[in-house]
């Protein structure tokens, strides 16, 4: 929410500088998030009234004037289209810099001398208009200082709203919260009656609702002979410090309106609408509708629609519709002023990817009781800045008035919550400051009624909230809470979570966390087949939205969107890894199975380069090691790769199955290249991780046991095997490693070349023999060599390589 200070002031009284106001809100829940001033740095700017105007004589679209700066005449020349003789404008003599500007200097344009420049608005940074010169009301004095003339220094607040306070998304609510939080009256504009005694509206149109549970209350007014036009200075200039874009006075009114009070209202073009008359039903399956911003939209049946006597003009609190628009031959104005249910209308907003301002409140909750209000202050400003005729009378649909609900709110009860010692009577001086009805019932008891547009208080903690902002939160006392340890320790998870979050920092990784719920369409970026067992997700009822619509099966599409968003801001380098939850649906229980996972991706480079390293990028091996490296800090024995069945998002090719304790246990590989275009994670590969939690528990050792160290010497050997180029490396270091005396295997070089048949490939082992009873001997290295080498000859149809 933006507002201004000028415009606050316009409803109370405040006697605080910005700053310190901005901390007042802070404290009381609207929190500041900006401040700005506006209008400031031009103390130079004087009122100017152009005495004369004539044509540049070496330029046809410049004009030289003559102007009355108040100190004599200054020759300026101007291209503004609007100059004229004897208009008031905004003049910036020798010597003064504009903001976000140059120094403003005598100078020649085209041959002729000009001193000075006479200004339009946005070259003040007033508003956008630079169409031309800044037209100045009333028969201000010339010379005299603009900010005199026109008050535009100000200051421009920007609240950051909760979703819970729709009452403040307005200059009144705002007002309010600081009327009572000072103490001083809060003042509402005063609409003089309008019309005649008698109410005539009926005769000239009609609405009908035909779903009350959507719109709850509409209510229309009308104006006559309204003109078209431009907005004067003091609207637009709001207008434009909020954040809104002027458009014409009659549109520009109805956002004003929705400003000042929070109620969305829309005008219609009276005699474009057919039948004159309005009705608001739901929308038919599949009808189709063209907004004001020129999209046709398709409809469903939970859209509510607000129509004339045969067709849709407008998506009820959404945006109306481009075929009842104003435009600049509009007499007539229909204005509405309505309630809507907040989820019909949150519903159709975020399905068609529509946030407007009228759709950011009515999510929320307007007040109800704020309808008629709001319509006719929009009429009583429409017959003064459009010259209109207001109609006598409004029509009000509204079958089930708003009736206040008494909430109970114990003094005792709201001490002890807030730590305070805060008596009945400052209590309910607070309530009654935020406008809430309160009636003393005993001592310790108090009675309130909260206004219509406090949909948010609904218990009485939600009172003990608002007796705690206005007493002020830097007045409650710190207290420290009473915590007594417990003799239960923490779950193994945990403990094996923060173990293992030691050990990925340990290796470079971040960690991140995304949420557990996402799209249906996940595992289709992933490229799960239909079968998969990732698409079997538990569904929620009510998501918030549409990407988050189901519980997560797998960790990688969260860890692949945070790589995602790494990437676009230009940090390719990425170690990323996610602890968390998978949710899959349990027979026969409403609650799914819960499995923790680890998951990791790594892109870019493993090292960067240095004075004493080269580059290197990653590659398949660094996110094995990352594995084994874990599973060896863990103490799990033996950690296996295999190929297998390759899951979604992987490469086939470049994949590889964890087996712990014979059962799988996660997946390593490089992200299928598919799937990383989905993700727009670049050209460069990418490498992934998977840690089944409960299968890596099931082969961890409940004990660590110390093993002393070797009391003889290890003797290392060497050996160079051929066999097929499609037998796995593991294969071959299992069979070396099972005998008794081998400590330790571990493959170093890889050979495929025109020394061996392109069929085969050469490995080459380091394999470290020891025995804890004695020293070995040459001849038993010997003999058990070549009985690694006839078993590999046997099992996998192996040889020596003797080249």
């Amino acid at each position: 929410m933006r507002l201004t200070l000028n415009w606050l002031k316009d409803y109370v009284d405040i006697d605080l500088d910005p700053e310190p106001l901005g901390r007042l809100l802070t404290m009381a829940g609207l929190e500041v998030e900006a401040l700005e001033p506006l209008g400031h740095g031009l103390d130079g700017v004087v009122t100017a009234r152009v005495a004369s105007v004539e044509k540049h004589p070496d330029a046809d679209r410049l004009t030289v004037c003559r102007v009355d700066t108040g100190r004599g005449e200054a020759e300026v020349v101007c291209g503004a289209p609007n100059v004229r003789e004897g208009m008031i404008t905004a003049y910036a003599p020798p010597g003064i810099r504009l903001p976000d500007g140059p120094a403003v200097k005598e100078t020649r344009i085209r041959g002729q001398a000009s001193c000075g420049i006479l200004l339009a608005e946005d070259e003040m940074g007033l508003t956008d208009d630079h169409s031309g010169l800044m037209e100045l009301p009333g028969e201000p004095v010339p010379g005299t200082p603009l900010n005199h003339a026109v008050p535009v220094e100000d200051w421009a607040f920007e609240i950051g709203l909760t979703p819970n306070r729709p009452d403040c998304t307005s200059v009144i609510g705002v007002a309010r919260e600081v009327a009572a939080l000072t103490g001083k009256a809060l003042r509402r504009p005063e609409i003089p009656a309008q019309g005649g005694d008698r109410s005539t509206i009926e005769e000239h149109t009609r609405v009908t609702v035909e779903d009350d549970e959507g719109c709850p209350r509409y209510s229309a007014g009308i104006v006559w002979k309204v003109e078209i036009g431009p907005s004067p200075f003091w609207l637009r200039y709001r207008l434009h410090s909020s954040g809104v874009r002027s458009i014409n006075n009659v549109v520009d009114v109805t956002n004003f309106v929705l400003l000042e009070c929070g109620q969305p209202l829309h005008a219609f073009d009276y005699h474009r609408l057919h039948e004159n008359r309005i009705v608001v039903r739901r929308a038919g399956e599949g009808e189709t509708f063209v907004t004001l911003d020129g999209q046709e939209r398709a409809l469903t049946a939970g859209d509510l629609v607000i129509c004339d006597g045969r067709e849709p003009v407008g998506l009820a609190g959404v945006m109306g519709g481009l075929n009842s628009e104003i435009q600049e031959d509009t007499r007539a104005v229909l204005v509405e002023s309505a309630c809507f249910d907040p989820l019909t209308i949150r519903r159709t907003s975020k399905r068609l990817g529509l946030l407007t301002e009228a759709s950011y409140r009515f999510e929320r909750g307007v007040d109800i009781e704020g309808t008629v209000w709001a319509l006719r202050r929009s009429m009583q400003l429409l017959a003064e800045l459009a010259g209109g005729t207001i109609e006598s009378g409004v029509i009000d649909e509204y079958p089930r008035p708003w009736k206040g609900r008494e909430i109970p709110v114990r003094v005792d009860k709201t001490n002890a919550l807030l730590g305070t010692q805060i008596s009945s009577d400052a209590m309910a001086g607070h309530l009654s400051a935020l406008e809430m009805e309160v009636r003393r019932e005993g001592g310790n008891r108090l009675l309130v009624t909260p206004p219509a547009c406090r949909v948010d208080l609904l218990r009485e903690v939600d009172l003990v909230e608002e007796v705690a902002r206005m007493e002020g939160f830097d007045r409650i006392p710190v207290t420290q809470p009473p915590i007594r340890p417990e003799d239960e320790p923490d779950p193994p998870e945990v403990r094996l979570g923060d173990r293992i979050r030691e050990t990925m920092t340990g290796f470079g990784f971040s960690e991140v966390i995304t949420f557990s719920f996402v799209s249906e369409e996940a595992p289709d970026m992933l490229g799960a087949p239909r079968d998969s067992l990732l698409r079997n997700a538990v569904r929620l009822l009510k998501p918030l939205t549409q990407e988050q619509a189901v519980m997560r099966t797998t960790l990688l599409p969260g860890l692949l969107q945070s790589a995602q968003t790494n990437i676009a801001h230009g940090e390719r380098d990425l170690k990323l890894f996610e602890w968390g939850k998978r949710f899959f649906p349990r027979e026969g229980s409403e609650l799914p199975e819960e499995r923790l996972a680890l998951a990791a991706v790594l892109t870019g480079s493993w090292s960067r380069k240095s004075l004493h390293r080269a580059e290197r990028a990653v590659d398949f091996y660094d996110a094995k090691g990352v594995l084994e490296a874990l599973c060896e800090d863990l103490g799990v024995p033996e950690p296996v790769f295999r190929r297998g069945e390759t899951p979604p998002a992987y490469r086939p090719e470049k994949t590889a199955q964890l087996l712990l304790s014979r059962a799988p246990a996660g997946w390593v590989g490089e992200i299928d290249p598919a799937a990383a275009e989905r993700f727009e994670l670049g050209p460069e590969p990418a490498f992934l991780m998977e840690l089944d939690i409960p299968a890596l528990q099931a082969a961890m050792p409940e004990f660590r046991r110390f093993q002393g160290y070797a009391r003889f010497p290890a003797v290392l050997r060497d050996l160079c095997v051929v066999v097929d180029a499609g037998v796995e490396s593991e294969r071959v270091r299992r069979i070396i490693a099972d005998e008794k005396l081998v400590e330790s295997v571990d493959i170093f070089d890889l050979y495929r070349g025109d020394q061996i048949a392109p069929s085969e490939k050469a490995l080459t082992f380091r394999i470290r023999f020891r025995s804890p009873e004695r020293t070995l001997k040459g001849r038993e290295i010997n003999a058990l060599h070549d009985k690694i080498v006839q078993k590999i000859e046997k099992q996998l149809g192996g040889r020596l390589r003797d080249r």
